[in-house]
């Protein structure tokens, strides 16, 4: 009974380290966000949007609707035909 709540216990350390994690990263993306929608005034909106974007994207998240604001770990085909498809001129 003993080991079966110390395992539970490690379990919860394990799940609140994630939470913070998980926490740390919604923060950075809502930052990444609010400087992408900050420049919505600029001249040229769309240009500073699409920057942005493709500044997440070489930081390594998703840019698509699929998987957007996730952490990339491999090449993705949405993002890539979103990025194609918006350097195109969103057509």
């Amino acid at each position: 009974m003993e080991a079966r709540i110390q395992a539970l216990g490690s379990d919860m350390q394990k799940i609140k380290k994630q939470i913070r994690l998980l926490m740390e990263e919604n923060d950075k993306l809502r930052e990444e966000l609010a400087r992408a929608y900050g420049q919505a005034g600029d001249s040229t909106p769309a240009r500073g949007g699409l920057k942005n974007l493709w500044d997440l994207y070489q930081q390594g998240f998703h840019i698509c609707n699929v998987h957007f604001g996730r952490i990339r770990t491999t090449e993705c085909l949405f993002c890539e035909a979103f990025w194609d498809r918006e350097r195109e001129g969103g057509r």
